[in-house]
C-alpha cells in the first residue's frame, strides 16, 4: 500500500515539474522507474561534462550512496565498466598538494570492504580499481579499515584473469619519497597488504610492486605495532610454481631495492618467507640480482637458518654446504679473520688468521695459539706461541715426558706405525716404523728402505739388530754383503783414540769376542790391521793387577786351525817383522804355549849386543834333537879318594828317562886325569870318580822328557802330513814352488781404506 502511495506521489511531482520546468519534460516514466537519454545531467553545475556531473563547494559529499541493509552483499555504490581498458571507478584528487584522496572507501562492518573494485572482463589489461594522484605526497588509492579488531581489510584487489592485476599502484613522480601503494593496518593481528592470486597455475602474483625511481621502493610494508606477531608484508601463493611476494627494481643502476621490509618490534619479522607446499622446488625467500656488482641477498646484522644452507648447491647435506671455494675476510683495519667453534654454551676454539702470514688454531682456557701454518713459506708450528721458532717445515715445541709425548703415531691395525721420508730424486723411500707387540721383546722400532728392506731393528728389551729384525744380543750386526759387519773409525790424529772399544765387567766376561762360525774357508774370529809404522793390528789389555787375566785370547776348534795367527808380512830381508809379539813386565811370560811349540825356522833368544848395544843384536839359538830332551849341568870337586856325589833336582826322575852323561876334567897339571860315572842316577843323584883326588869335574846330564804330558800325548820325530797338507810345503820357496803351495799360505788381504766422510746436512 505504501509503495502505491509513493508511486502516485512521484507521478504527481513529475507532472508538476514538467509544467513548471519544461526541461524535465525530457525524463521518461516506465512503471515505477524514470530515465533520461537526451543528454547530460549536471548537479551543482550548468555545464555538465559527463552524463552525470556532480559538483559542490561544500565540505560535505558531492555524491552519497547508502545501503541500509545490515547484512548480505549490499553495496553503497556500484560502478562498472565493460571496456577491456575501462575503469569501474576513477577517482581523481586534482589538488596538487595536501592530504587528498582520489578514492576514499570506508566500511564499518567487521567483515566489510571500504572499497571494492571489480573488473569483470576475463582478459586484457583491466583494473578492478585504479588510483592516480599527481601530488608529491598524495595517495592514488587509500584504504582504511577502522575496526580495531577482526579480519579486516583496508583494500582488497582481485582479478580473475590469469594475467590480470588485483591491485596496481603507480606513482608517476620520478623523485621524492613516494609510494605506488601504501597499506596500513592498526590491528594487532591485521594485514597491511594482503595479496591473493586465486589461480592455481600460471605465473600469478599476489602482490606486485614496482618503482622506477633510483631511490624508490617497489613495495614498502610497515607494521607499526611495537609488539605482537606482526608482518610488514605477508605474501602467500598456493600455486606450486607461484610467488608469494615478488619485488622488481627495474632501474639498471643506483641503490635500488626490489622489495624492502622492516619491523620495529622486538620480536617482529622484517621478512617472513613461508613456502607451505610439502613437495617441489619451493622457496621461502628467493633473491636474484643480474648486476655484476649486485646482491641476490644482502643482510645487515645476524642471520638465522633452522635448516641446511647451501651455497653453490641446491641440495645441501649439512647445516652449511658450500660447493666451491669460500672466503672469510677480516674487518677493515683488522688482520684477523676466521671461524669460531662452540660447544653450545661458549666458544672453545678458533681457526683463522694469526697474522698476515700465518693461519692458526686458537684454544680456550689458556691454550692460546698452539698451532700455526705460515702460508708464505709453508712451515707449520705446533706448541705455545711464545716458543714459535720456524726453522723447519714442521716445528714442534712442548715439555714432553714419558706420558706426554711430543709426537704420537698410532696405527689403527695390529701393524707398524710408519713415518715416511721421500724426495724428488727417486721413488725410493725410508720408513721409521714402530710396533707394539704382544710382549716387550716383540716390540720393534725398525728402519726400513724400500730397496734394501729392514736396515736396523730395536727390540723392546734393549736389543739392537743391524741387518736383522730378530736381534739376539744387545748389539747384533749381520750382513751378507761387503767385507765388514762392523766398522769403527776414530778420525783423531793423536791421543788414545779407539776405533772399537769393548769392555766387560763380568768376572767371566769377554771385552771383545770374535767368532768365525764357518766350518771351511780362510775365516778369522778377530782380524786387526794397523797402518801406522808403530801401530798394533790387535791390542789386548787385561788391566787387572791380579787373577788370571788375558789381554788377547785366540781359539780355533778346527782340527788344523789356529787359535792365534800372526803374520809379519814384510818380505824385505833387511826388516824384522813379528808374526806374534809378546811382552811382559816383571816375572810373567811374553809368549806362553800350553801344549807343543813348533817352529819351521830357528829358535833363538835376542838381546842387545853387549859390546854394541846401540847398533846390534846378539842372537843365540836352540839345540835341536829328534827327541824332547831335558839337560842338566854343573861342576863338582872330588874328595880325597876321588869320589863326588852329584845331586840332581828332587823331581828329576819323575819327569825324565833314558839318562845320558858327559864328564869333563878341569885340571891344569901335566897329569892325565880320568873321570867316570861309578854309580848311575838313583834317588835323583849319581856318583863320579876321578883318577886323582881333588879334581874339578864339569858334568852334563841329558834325558828324554817323561813327564805326564809327554806320557799322555807323546811325540813324533817323523810325522806324516795330514791329507789337507799333502802336496804342500812349509816353505815352498825352498823347493822352487810358488808361495800359494805353502801350507800356511794366506792370501794377502786388501789393505783397508777408510771410507769417505759422510756428507753432513
Amino acid at each position: 500500500m505504501k509503495s502505491v502511495i509513493t508511486s502516485r506521489i512521484w507521478m504527481a511531482l513529475l507532472a508538476l515539474t514538467q509544467c513548471a520546468f519544461p526541461a524535465f519534460a525530457q525524463w521518461t516514466q516506465s512503471g515505477s522507474n524514470i530515465y533520461y537519454t537526451a543528454g547530460r545531467v549536471g548537479i551543482g553545475t550548468s555545464s555538465p561534462a559527463y552524463l552525470l556531473h556532480v559538483e559542490t563547494s561544500l565540505s560535505s559529499r558531492a555524491i552519497f550512496g547508502k545501503q541500509s541493509a545490515s547484512s548480505g552483499a549490499a553495496y553503497g555504490g556500484w560502478f562498472e565498466s565493460a571496456s577491456t581498458s575501462g575503469m569501474g571507478v576513477f577517482g581523481l584528487a586534482s589538488a596538487s598538494t595536501g592530504y587528498t584522496y582520489g578514492v576514499y572507501g570506508r566500511s564499518l562492518s567487521t567483515s566489510g570492504k571500504g572499497i571494492m573494485g571489480h573488473a569483470a572482463a576475463t582478459s586484457g589489461v583491466t583494473y578492478g580499481m585504479y588510483g592516480l594522484s599527481d601530488s608529491t605526497s598524495g595517495m592514488g588509492v587509500y584504504g582504511w579499515a577502522t575496526a580495531s579488531s577482526g579480519n579486516t581489510i583496508g583494500t582488497v584487489g582481485r582479478s580473475a584473469s590469469t594475467s590480470g592485476i588485483g591491485v596496481k599502484g603507480f606513482v608517476t613522480a620520478t623523485s621524492g619519497t613516494n609510494y605506488g601503494g601504501w597499506f596500513e593496518s592498526a590491528s594487532t593481528s591485521g594485514t597491511g597488504v594482503y595479496g591473493l592470486a586465486t589461480a592455481t597455475s600460471g605465473d600469478t602474483i599476489g602482490v606486485y610492486g614496482r618503482s622506477e625511481s633510483t631511490s624508490g621502493k617497489g613495495v614498502a610494508g610497515l607494521a607499526a605495532a611495537t609488539s605482537g606477531s606482526t608482518y610488514g608484508v605477508y605474501g602467500q601463493s598456493n600455486s606450486t610454481s607461484g610467488t608469494g611476494v615478488a619485488g622488481w627494481a627495474a632501474a639498471t643502476s643506483g641503490i635500488t631495492t626490489g622489495v624492502y621490509w622492516r619491523s620495529d618490534s622486538t620480536s617482529g619479522t622484517g621478512v617472513l618467507g613461508y613456502a607451505t607446499a610439502t613437495s617441489g622446488e619451493t622457496y621461502g625467500v628467493y633473491g636474484r640480482s643480474d648486476s655484476t656488482s649486485g646482491y641476490g641477498g644482502y643482510f645487515v646484522g645476524r642471520g638465522y637458518f633452522s635448516g641446511n644452507v647451501g651455497i653453490g648447491t641446491t641440495s645441501p647435506d649439512y647445516m652449511l654446504d658450500v660447493a666451491g671455494r669460500a672466503r672469510i675476510r677480516g674487518a677493515t683495519g683488522s688482520d684477523t679473520a676466521g671461524i669460531w667453534y662452540s660447544n653450545g654454551t661458549d666458544n672453545r676454539a678458533f681457526i683463522g688468521l694469526y697474522d698476515n702470514n700465518r693461519v692458526g688454531i686458537w684454544g680456550q682456557a689458556g691454550a692460546g695459539w698452539h698451532m700455526t701454518t705460515n702460508v708464505a713459506n709453508g712451515s707449520v708450528f705446533i706448541g705455545p706461541a711464545s716458543l714459535n721458532v720456524e726453522t723447519a717445515k714442521l716445528n714442534v715445541a712442548t715439555d714432553s715426558s714419558s706420558t706426554n709425548a711430543t709426537l704420537r703415531l698410532h696405527e689403527a691395525a695390529n701393524d707398524f706405525a710408519r713415518l715416511e721420508f721421500t724426495n724428488t730424486n727417486t721413488a725410493r723411500k725410508w720408513h721409521i716404523a714402530g710396533l707394539i707387540g704382544s710382549t716387550v721383546d716383540a716390540d720393534r722400532l725398525n728402519f726400513w728402505n724400500s730397496q734394501t728392506g729392514d736396515i736396523m731393528s730395536i727390540s723392546g728389551d734393549g736389543k739392537v739388530g743391524i741387518g736383522t729384525i730378530s736381534p739376539e744380543h744387545p748389539l747384533h750386526v749381520q750382513t751378507g754383503t761387503g767385507n765388514r759387519a762392523i766398522y769403527g773409525l776414530h778420525t783423531a790424529t793423536s791421543g788414545v783414540a779407539r776405533g772399537v772399544y769393548g769392555r766387560s765387567d763380568s768376572t767371566d766376561g769377554i771385552g771383545v769376542y770374535g767368532e768365525a762360525s764357518a766350518t771351511s774357508g780362510e775365516t778369522y774370529g778377530v782380524y786387526g790391521v794397523s797402518n801406522s809404522a808403530t801401530g798394533r793390528g790387535v791390542y789386548g789389555l787385561a788391566a787387572a793387577w791380579d787373577g788370571t787375566a788375558i789381554g788377547v785370547i785366540g781359539r780355533s776348534d778346527s782340527s788344523n786351525g789356529y787359535g792365534v795367527f800372526g803374520w809379519g808380512n814384510n818380505a824385505f830381508t833387511s826388516s824384522f817383522p813379528y808374526g806374534v809379539f809378546g811382552q811382559v813386565a816383571g816375572q810373567g811370560y811374553a809368549v806362553y804355549a800350553r801344549g807343543r811349540l813348533a817352529a819351521s825356522g830357528t829358535k833363538s833368544f835376542q838381546i842387545d849386543h853387549p859390546l854394541s848395544p846401540e847398533n846390534a843384536y846378539l842372537n843365540h839359538f836352540c839345540t835341536e834333537g829328534p827327541e824332547p830332551y831335558n839337560a842338566y849341568s854343573g861342576n863338582v870337586v872330588t874328595d880325597a879318594q876321588g869320589y863326588a856325589v852329584v845331586q840332581l833336582p828332587d823331581y828329576f826322575e819323575s819327569i825324565n828317562r833314558d839318562f845320558r852323561y858327559q864328564l869333563t876334567v878341569i885340571d891344569s897339571s901335566d897329569d892325565f886325569v880320568l873321570a867316570k860315572v861309578v854309580r848311575e842316577i838313583q834317588n835323583n843323584r849319581f856318583v863320579i870318580r876321578t883318577s886323582k883326588p881333588y879334581v874339578k869335574v864339569s858334568w852334563r846330564v841329558e834325558a828324554v822328557r817323561n813327564d805326564r804330558w809327554v806320557q799322555e800325548y807323546g811325540y813324533q820325530t817323523e810325522q806324516p802330513k795330514p791329507a789337507e797338507h799333502r802336496g804342500k810345503y812349509l816353505h815352498p820357496e825352498l823347493y822352487g814352488q810358488p808361495k800359494e803351495m805353502g801350507i800356511h799360505y794366506r792370501p794377502e788381504l786388501e789393505r783397508e781404506v777408510a771410507p769417505a766422510e759422510p756428507v753432513r746436512r
